[in-house]
């Protein structure tokens, strides 16, 4: 039982040949315009990965600073301290919310690199 020259690995071209044409389709429903934006809209994202570095410095000196403000408070003052550690941990959820908003413009950034937009 031979294979034929052309057997298996067609079938793994015509797989993958489908598998690009689905990413490209894919592609190009998200380029799609719809007629509600203007045709050439710029770009937020030099904006958004501005506001997220910036915030994430700020978030994690806020996170900081009240994490040191909840140690030094004595514990005769447990609602202060009680504030203190809710701020501190809030500070830092923001802060992980800005390095994943970070995260995310370095996708789209390339994204559009990629596509030339």
């Amino acid at each position: 039982m031979a294979i034929s020259r052309h057997g298996r690995h067609h079938v793994t071209r015509h797989w993958h040949a489908r598998t690009a044409d689905r990413r490209a389709r894919a592609a190009a429903r998200r380029w799609r315009h719809t007629g509600s934006e203007p045709r050439w809209a710029q770009t937020d994202l030099p904006a958004r990965r501005l506001l997220s570095r910036l915030f994430t410095v700020l978030f994690a000196l806020g996170a900081a600073g009240f994490a040191l403000l909840a140690w030094q408070v004595k514990p005769a003052s447990q609602p202060d301290r009680t504030l203190f550690i809710a701020l501190a941990t809030l500070c830092a959820a923001f802060t992980a919310v800005a390095i994943a908003d970070l995260y995310v413009i370095r996708r789209r950034a390339a994204e559009q690199h990629r596509w030339r937009r």
